[in-house]
Parts: C-alpha cells; structure tokens; sequence
C-alpha cells in the first residue's frame, strides 16, 4: 500500500464535524503501540488498523440530544418487556482476539432480553471484573447511529462482524427540525449481510413507521407522554398485559 496520507472533514446535517484520515495499516499499528489519546481529537473514534482508517467526531448539541432520546426511548421500553435493558451508552465495541482493531463506539448500545439478564447476573455474582470480561466477548443487541454521513458507509458490516444484531440510523436532512426525522432499521444479521427492514426484532412493534414519532415524543413530550406513546406501538409481553409481576431483580 503506498505511504500517501488523505484527510476527509464532513458538517453533518446536525452540524456535527466528522474527521477520517488514512495512511498505511503499518502507520496505524505504530501509533497504537505509542498509545496516542485519540479523545483530545474527537469525543468518539473509529480506528480500522487494517484499512488504515482513523475517524473522529465532535458532536452537535442536536446530536447528543437524539442519543440521549434514545436512551429514554429503550429505557421506558423496558416496562413493557419480559425481559431487562441494560443500556451501554458509547461502549466500545470490538473483538477480544483482534488486536489490531480498536473498536468503534456508537451513540448509543444496549442488551436487551436475555443478554441483559446475564449482564445483571454476572455483576451480580462475579463484580466488576466478570462484567468486564462479558462486555468484551458479548455484542450488543441493538445499536444507534445518529447523523449518518458517506463515512458511515461501512459501519452495518463493522458491526455485523462483531455480531451485534441490529441498528437504528437515526437522521434529519440537513437545516430541517425534529419533524423531518428518519429512522433506517437494519438487520446486521440477515443471510447475505446487512439488510434493510421495516420493523425492529429487539424491540417489536417499533417501526421504521412509528419511530420518527417515538423519537419526537421522546424529544419534546414528558415521560408520561412517552409511555402512552410506547404502550400504544409496542407488541408487548403476555406478562405484562396480565399485570403479572415481572420481579424486582438487581438494580446497578
């Protein structure tokens, strides 16, 4: 591969800066090894030792505000559900056994159902170190992408590979407001790569239809509104439409 350098700068539509640079695979391996703080370049970093792609972040105000939103909107899910949520914020995510990858962050992750249980469960009886050792050999189950860019290209097939199971691209066009909001569901597991689809398989009754409107509730509306609004479209579990009690289970 040729020692050349190339930058990139993207605005995004929210007004996020995203920076990516590339220079030869054996560049970025050095600069791993000199243990750099990417952090004081960007608050998120997507670093691929094997493309020679470095890629930062600096997120908008409006950004931050949707990954926020979307932690309320999995969070107040949770009531509805068999299982648990556990939300993991912008882990980053990656294989243990490659250490030539450093990850890639998300705006926002979570375990939902049962890797959210053993989540609990492995704090629960193992501490922080057990959890530590889960996180990195447990993908997530869902995954949250805000202001997508050409840079984003590749990261359904980044994310793919690590085995989380679904995304969500959550994006406004550009100098438009909260109405003009569009959610891309995609099924990181599907044969044939990454697909497209219409409803969500962690969270069920939530679709590509109903989403925006979740998101704009979960942006302008208070948490009751939220709720009524997620009763309604959720497909929720037999336990709770019996009002049968779901346990109190470990609160962290």
């Amino acid at each position: 591969m040729s020692g050349r350098t190339s930058n990139t700068h993207v605005i995004g539509p929210l007004g996020s800066e995203f920076w990516q640079i590339r220079v030869s695979p054996e560049a970025v391996l050095h600069m791993a090894e000199r243990k750099i703080d990417w952090r004081v370049f960007g608050r998120r970093m997507l670093i691929d030792a094997r493309a020679g792609i470095i890629s930062w972040i600096n997120p908008s105000g409006p950004h931050v505000g949707l990954a926020e939103a979307t932690d309320d909107i999995v969070k107040e899910a949770e009531q509805f559900l068999k299982g648990r949520v556990r939300g993991m914020r912008d882990m980053r995510w990656r294989k243990p056994e490659d250490p030539r990858n450093t990850g890639v962050e998300a705006d926002a992750s979570f375990y939902i159902g049962d890797k959210a249980e053993h989540w609990y469960t492995t704090a629960r009886e193992q501490g922080m170190a057990g959890v530590q050792v889960y996180e990195l050999r447990t993908p997530a189950d869902l995954i949250i992408e805000v202001e997508i860019t050409n840079l984003d290209e590749d990261k359904p097939s980044r994310y793919a590979k690590l085995g989380v199971r679904e995304m969500w691209q959550v994006n406004l066009p550009k100098n438009q407001d909260m109405d003009q909001i569009r959610v891309t569901i995609l099924d990181l597991q599907a044969n044939g790569g990454p697909r497209k689809v219409e409803q969500s398989q962690v969270l069920p009754g939530l679709t590509t239809t109903n989403l925006p409107e979740v998101y704009r509730v979960a942006w302008y509306g208070t948490r009751e509104e939220l709720q009524s609004v997620l009763e309604k479209e959720l497909v929720i579990s037999e336990q709770i439409k019996k009002k049968e009690p779901l346990g109190d289970g470990p609160q962290m």
